[in-house]
C-alpha cells in the first residue's frame, strides 16, 4: 500500500492526488509516470522549504544569540549559540544550494525559499564583521 501525494496537474496546475487518472478540475488524463516524476519533484521543493525556513531561523537565533550577549547571567549562552550560528549557517548554506539550489520549478514556495536562503545569507553577512571585531578585541588588544 502507497501512500497517496498530491502534486500540480500538468495542464491547469491545480493539486490533484497521485492516484488519480483524471485531474478533477479540468479532465486531462493523467500518466502515472508522469504523476510520479510530479510527485518526486514535489516533495523535493517541500524539502526545499522546510531547510531554507528552518536555515533562516538559525541564522535569526545567531543574532538572538549575539544580543543575549549583553544580558547578565546569560552571556555566555548568547556568545555559543551566535557561535554555533556563525558556524552552522554557512555549511548549511553552502548544502542547501547544492541539493536544492537548481530546482526548476514556477512554485511560489520554493520562490519564498530561495528568498528565505537569501535572507539568512545577508544575516550571516552581516555578522563577519562584529565576528572578527570580536576576535580581534578578544585576542589583540
Amino acid at each position: 500500500m502507497f501512500a497517496l501525494k498530491t502534486f500540480p496537474c500538468p495542464n491547469c496546475h491545480e493539486f490533484i492526488n497521485s492516484g488519480m487518472e483524471r485531474c478533477k478540475y479540468c479532465s486531462i488524463a493523467i500518466d502515472p509516470q508522469v504523476a510520479n516524476a510530479a510527485v518526486e519533484l514535489q516533495d523535493k521543493i517541500n524539502r526545499s522549504c522546510n531547510e531554507a525556513s528552518i536555515l533562516r531561523n538559525l541564522a535569526g537565533a545567531m543574532w538572538v544569540g549575539f544580543f543575549l550577549r549583553f544580558v547578565p547571567f546569560v552571556g555566555l549562552v548568547g556568545l555559543i549559540i551566535m557561535l554555533i550560528g556563525f558556524i552552522a549557517v554557512p555549511a548549511w548554506l553552502i548544502y542547501w544550494q547544492i541539493k536544492f539550489g537548481r530546482i526548476k520549478t514556477a512554485d511560489v514556495d520554493y520562490k519564498r525559499a530561495k528568498r528565505n536562503w537569501f535572507g539568512a545569507l545577508c544575516l550571516w553577512l552581516l555578522i563577519i564583521p562584529i565576528v572578527l571585531i570580536m576576535f580581534y578585541s578578544a585576542f589583540i588588544l
